[in-house]
């Protein structure tokens, strides 16, 4: 029955009580354990004391009266009537319950109830007294209750013993003193209850406010799917304090750097022991300078970590208005390129195609126009023009660029530039043989590209440029070349040195601002420079190095 009922209360306190309650009661039942330990304690120590002093105070009551000349004359005189006028005389100036004296056999020759005296004294704690004189203390029940006694032998000079004396303290009395000398701790236990109770309260109520108000099955059901959203991203990831320790880990992070630990391993680890250079996931850009607190939100960022090259991102993470950590995503490059380099063929193409489409469109127009004024041979002549220029730019590119994509890319740029008035010329030293063995030939031609198209849309902005832009493109020396020059506007002083950084642009418009950034994210990546300078008459000339690696 016990079992079952501590069953019973056990599933009422963990599934009906909520969290806060449940924490409320313990903290109260474990104060109130503790008072009542100091309750037992002070009442044990309080009664301990409190008897130890009676039975001294009983003790050398008796022991005065027993030791006093002229009492002791009374008694040897047998003058019971006197002898009962001075006991009844103690009885008031002292603070005993009862003052029995006795003859040296045990019979009451003074009692505070009268009708006693001459009966056999009770306890059966007298016969030291009478038999050896000596001085005590007992506990025992008398005719007028439980009693503390103290007791003393009456002796004449030569050491006859003729009687005893009994001072005693009814236990009620004593009673009545231990809960009189209790009521102010009393007090105090009940104050310290109520304010633990409230503290209890307060506490409990905090800890609720801190897990969001949310119960432990509810927290718990929400790690564990944080836990399991974490292992199932296509992303590695990793959450570090501002103090560089790992938060939370998930296994593609472990698997992509190379780590050979468990995720629970890593938790509490610092970043630096397995994350090297580690400078991007503690606040730092991808070049190891670190950012202010506006600017450390970072995006398809290029870093390089325990030999590998990533494109990762980078979130603060914020409690109320105290920045806390980051929250660290990455993948490898190569994962990332295969995706923006379909993108960029299908783009590349499409406009390419449309441009192509534009390009004949306007020229079909023509022809069709000679043909149906009747110039025929004109019109043969024009298409067979055509022909001849466009193979000759094909071969031209195709012979000069051994990287298709390169020569793709090349080619609708020439068009490009074609239909928006301008001239791309290519120097008479571009080589480029081989793919380039420093970069893939997808991140060479997004340098290619976003150069160019800068170049493009500088020109455009200067009313007096001869619309020509240059391109040198070699790979002959140690050193993959990369130089386009335009007539364009130049670049403003204000932006020349944060021109590659994200976003800043010369085009004050949203959105732009991300081409250069790669362009220096690409080639600071291959260990490569980009210099900068002014064209003649009016421009601006792009130049990069980049060491061939065999």
């Amino acid at each position: 029955m016990a079992i079952k009922l501590l069953s019973s209360l056990q599933t009422y306190i963990f599934q009906k009580l909520s969290f806060q309650r449940r924490v409320f009661f313990l903290l109260l039942a474990v104060v109130a354990a503790q008072l009542l330990l100091v309750a037992i304690f002070f009442h044990h120590s309080l009664s301990s004391s409190l008897e130890y002093q009676i039975k001294t105070k009983a003790l050398i009551q008796a022991q005065e009266i027993a030791s006093d000349p002229d009492f002791i004359t009374l008694l040897k005189e047998k003058n019971i009537p006197k002898i009962q006028k001075d006991v009844a005389r103690l009885q008031k100036i002292t603070d005993a319950d009862f003052i029995v004296v006795g003859n040296q056999k045990g019979i009451r020759l003074a009692h505070p109830e009268k009708y006693k005296i001459g009966l056999p004294m009770v306890g059966g704690d007298n016969i030291k007294a009478l038999k050896y004189g000596t001085s005590y203390t007992t506990i025992k029940k008398g005719s007028l209750g439980l009693s503390i006694r103290g007791k003393a032998g009456i002796k004449l000079p030569n050491g006859k013993i003729i009687g005893v004396v009994s001072v005693g303290y009814l236990l009620d009395s004593v009673s009545y003193w231990l809960l009189f000398y209790s009521y102010p701790v009393i007090f105090a236990l009940i104050v310290l209850m109520i304010f633990s109770s409230l503290g209890a309260w307060l506490l409990t109520h905090h800890i609720k406010q801190q897990m969001f108000d949310m119960e432990p099955e509810e927290i718990a059901m929400s790690l564990h799917l944080q836990k399991s959203i974490l292992q199932s991203i296509y992303e590695g990831t990793i959450a570090v304090s501002r103090q560089g320790e790992i938060l939370s880990v998930n296994t593609k992070a472990l698997n992509t750097l190379g780590i050979p630990h468990p995720p629970e391993f890593l938790i509490g680890q610092p970043i630096e022991e397995y994350v090297t250079p580690c400078e991007f996931f503690l606040g730092a850009n991808a070049f190891g300078k670190y950012e202010s607190k506006t600017e450390e939100l970072m995006q398809d960022e290029l870093i390089t970590c325990n030999g590998e090259t990533l494109v990762a991102n980078r979130v603060n993470i914020e409690d109320g208005d105290a920045h806390i950590g980051w929250v660290v995503s990455f993948r490898e490059r190569n994962d990332f390129n295969a995706l923006t380099s379909q993108i960029s063929q299908i783009r590349q193409h499409n406009e390419n195609l449309r441009v192509m489409s534009h390009e004949f469109a306007n020229r079909l127009s023509v022809i069709g126009g000679l043909i149906q004024i009747g110039a025929y041979d004109q019109a043969i002549s024009t298409i067979r023009q055509e022909a001849q220029q466009q193979q000759k730019l094909v071969d031209f590119i195709a012979k000069t660029f051994q990287s298709k994509v390169i020569a793709g890319l090349l080619l609708g740029k020439y068009t490009r530039a074609k239909e928006l008035g301008l001239n791309l010329e290519f120097d008479p030293t571009c080589q480029l043989e081989q793919e380039p063995t420093c970069m893939t030939s997808n991140e060479l031609a997004a340098i290619l590209g976003n150069l160019l198209d800068n170049a493009f849309e500088a020109t455009l902005k200067n009313p007096r440029s001869n619309k020509v832009i240059t391109l040198l493109l070699t790979s002959s020396g140690e050193e993959l070349v990369i130089e386009v020059a335009d007539n364009g506007t130049g670049i403003a002083h204000d932006i020349s040195e944060t021109l590659f950084s994200k976003g800043v642009s010369s085009k004050n418009q949203p959105g732009h601002g991300i081409g250069l950034y790669l362009v220096h994210q690409y080639v600071t990546q291959a260990e490569g420079t980009i210099l900068l300078d002014e064209a003649e008459p009016q421009g601006t000339i792009f130049s990069i190095f980049i060491p061939n690696k065999s």
